[in-house]
């Protein structure tokens, strides 16, 4: 409802815009005369071209969204998460300050999408990303990072913190009803960024084998390296 009333609002102010300097051309640089048909039709050109112009904008940002968020859950994606991190990572080295990396994915999600199909494994998707939404913090970068993985930017964060928050994840998700009655577990694996060192790929590559480690102690856990 709210994206409906705001595409409305880029339509008619476009028109408004175009329609109103239309009639102004018309009358202060062409000179023409303000009658009600040189009046009409400066109006109506000024308002079709209002509305190309506002399609263009809408299907500009609709693009730009598509492009740096995943179609299926709605969060962030792969590839604008790598662009928040490379910005944290460049703004801790030059000013100070931590922050950490959350890695999880879904234990034995083949399985349940084997089990209960591929439409329930996608609602799943979409419900506990709506879970770890409430739990992070609006600083909190969450991102889907390719099928079932899921990756968390936690800002301000240190190890202890962020592990402290995964372990918060990790209770909430093992705890809630998903759909089909599924029971759902994560396995997390967190590090901190370190300045003099890291770099994205080892960073995250840290993350990864920590979350792996996890999974080889029984899933359902934390590990923090």
């Amino acid at each position: 409802m709210k994206n409906t009333l705001f595409y409305l609002l880029i339509i008619l102010v476009s028109c408004a815009l175009t329609a109103g300097l239309n009639v102004l051309h018309s009358t202060f640089i062409l000179r023409i005369p303000l009658t009600p048909e040189s009046f009409i039709i400066p109006v109506f050109a000024g308002t079709v071209f209002g509305m190309m112009l506002a399609q263009i904008n809408l299907l500009r940002r609709k693009l730009g969204e598509m492009a740096y968020t995943d179609p299926l859950t709605g969060i962030t994606n792969r590839i604008q998460f790598n662009r928040f991190l490379e910005t944290e990572m460049e703004k801790t080295q030059r000013y100070g300050g931590v922050f950490s990396i959350i890695f999880f994915d879904i234990d034995h999600f083949k399985a349940i999408n084997d089990e209960y199909g591929h439409l329930t494994g996608d609602r799943i998707l979409r419900e506990l990303t709506e879970r770890v939404h409430q739990v992070n913090r609006s600083s909190d970068i969450f991102a889907r990072y390719g099928g079932e993985e899921f990756i968390i930017l936690a800002t301000a964060t240190d190890l202890h913190g962020a592990k402290l928050h995964a372990e918060r994840l990790r209770s909430e998700i093992s705890e809630s009803v998903f759909s089909s009655n599924v029971h759902v577990t994560c396995s997390f694996g967190v590090t901190g960024f370190d300045p003099e060192n890291d770099t994205a790929t080892s960073l995250i590559n840290r993350a990864d084998s920590a979350m792996y480690a996890a999974k080889h102690a029984g899933r359902n856990r934390v590990v923090a390296v």
